[in-house]
């Protein structure tokens, strides 16, 4: 029998904890949303403020100082735009914290839109949904060394592939080298064997699809749509699923695993001239720290010996020496055509302080892609804050 791990019920603690908080609802909160929440104070767009030397934005009546490193930003910002891709976001936080340090965003599609690209779900989730899955077959017994043998689906799911054949399955990986280069087949025939829709379902809640995500601003939440039928599900579970991502949940689901399972919720508000800071929010066990421990193994794979291991390969002076671990995700839509690629990631992978969630979304012609982003901002990381303590809020570990 496989174990199966009680569910926090988390959608509703969440909601609780964004009246309690103060947080503005999404954009697609339901109409039943209460009067104080929709009546809070939203962050007005963000300045940097030349003479306070930090980033600043109106809060009610008041002036909100923000959690952003200048510098950091700065650098990421210039590494956006040197991309020249339709849109592109990054994302750096504190798993340990929830501080945001930063978030940068560019567009070359919507140059005047790119503010808040990093708070909308622009995105399919692509493979970074393989963390949501590999946490349901972790929870169902399954390990990391359990090997499946299958062919085909590079790039596509057919429902042909589910099944075993022992004259075309010639390839077999265990399920953390299966995450660490992304196989699809592996991911597909293991939800199929283990996983119903809604077991799937739940986990991905817990990791906040379709669910608010209380924040300072309006966050769009992440819709992941988990079908019913066995071919839907298995297709969902390898991330071909109709499953779009915001950065800042993709940070998350980052600071999940880097945390050792506990979800700290972001905060991006120092303090505020003229207003109080909003309330300091409980984290939530979202996964066992079991779990998250056999994810973080898988997500080392990724980069040591994967799918993001080409950018990693010769990493700036910064990362020398630096143990890095992430997952990728990409997928292409046409009309128009748009390359969608993800890199998610901690680091050092041994003691994280830093979790990275960058997309860039490119046009046929590209520069760069998402894991390179990536690591030039890891670098600017570890260029200004290896040394630095980190700031800390007072928290207590939510009870299930």
């Amino acid at each position: 029998m496989r174990r199966r791990l009680a569910a926090p019920i988390l959608a509703a603690v969440l909601v609780a904890l964004a009246a309690r908080a103060g947080a503005a609802a999404p954009p697609a909160a339901p109409a039943a949303t209460s009067s104080a929440a929709a009546a809070a104070p939203v962050l007005g767009p963000r300045r940097l403020d030349a003479a306070l030397g930090r980033w600043v934005a109106s809060y009610g009546a008041g002036r909100a100082v923000l959690t952003l490193d200048p510098r950091l930003q700065a650098r990421l910002e210039r590494t956006l735009a040197e991309a020249a891709s339709p849109y592109a976001a990054t994302v750096l936080l504190d798993p340990r914290t929830g501080r945001i340090l930063a978030m940068a965003e560019a567009s070359r599609a919507e140059p005047a839109r790119a503010g808040g690209l990093a708070l909308r779900a622009l995105s399919p989730a692509a493979s970074i949904f393989k963390i949501v899955t590999a946490a349901a077959l972790l929870e169902e017994g399954y390990t990391p060394e359990e090997p499946v043998c299958y062919h085909g689906g590079r790039h596509r799911l057919d429902p042909k592939l589910l099944a075993d054949d022992s004259r075309r399955d010639h390839a077999c990986l265990p399920l953390a080298a299966a995450f660490g280069h992304s196989a699809n087949v592996v991911f597909a025939k293991l939800a199929d064997r283990g996983l119903t829709a809604e077991r799937l379902r739940g986990v991905a809640e817990r990791f906040l699809f379709n669910t608010p995500i209380p924040f300072a601003s309006p966050v769009e939440p992440s819709r992941a749509v988990i079908p019913a039928d066995r071919f839907g599900l298995a297709n969902a579970a390898a991330g071909f699923g109709e499953v779009r991502l915001s950065p800042l949940h993709a940070a998350l689901v980052g600071a999940v695993v880097a945390n050792k399972g506990v979800l700290v919720p972001p905060w991006t508000i120092d303090l505020v001239e003229g207003g109080e800071v909003p309330a300091a929010q409980e984290p939530v066990r979202v996964v066992d720290e079991r779990v998250a421990e056999q994810l973080g193994v898988m997500m080392r794979e990724t980069v040591s010996h994967g799918t993001a291991t080409r950018a990693f390969a010769r990493p700036p002076r910064e990362l020398k020496g630096v143990a890095v671990a992430g997952k990728t995700g990409s997928l292409n839509e046409r009309a128009p055509f748009r390359d969608h690629s993800w890199f998610v990631g901690y680091a050092p992978a041994e003691d994280p302080q830093v979790v990275v969630a960058t997309v860039v979304v490119n046009g046929p012609l590209w520069r760069v892609r998402a894991p390179w982003v990536a690591r030039e901002a890891l670098a600017a990381y570890f260029a200004d804050h290896l040394a630095a303590a980190p700031p800390t809020r007072p928290h207590r570990l939510a009870r299930r």
